[in-house]
């Protein structure tokens, strides 16, 4: 998801909520724990919050180089009634 995201193209991810590894790339030994996660829906691992930030760290491309990178991402999850308008605006 994060690779092919034409703002973010972040490769090698890693996810974080609220302190909680969601899906870590390495060490291994994370990997292999937090692998199960990413058959389980997002908005339940987000303990069905309507709306929050994540943190992704991984891989980025600038100028050229490739970067460690760490972004940090407003979730809201469409239908969900109590999920208040958010700016989805890409800012610089």
């Amino acid at each position: 998801m994060l690779e092919e995201h034409p703002t973010l193209r972040m490769s090698k991810a890693s996810v974080t909520h609220e302190g909680n590894n969601l899906y870590m790339q390495s060490p291994e030994v994370l990997e292999q724990m937090t692998r199960p996660n990413l058959s389980i829906p997002m908005f339940e691992l987000l303990k069905e919050v309507p709306y929050t930030t994540v943190h992704a760290t991984g891989m980025a491309e600038n100028n050229g180089k490739k970067v460690s990178s760490l972004r940090k991402l407003r979730v809201a999850f469409k239908g969900i009634e109590e999920a208040p308008k958010m700016d989805t605006t890409v800012s610089s």
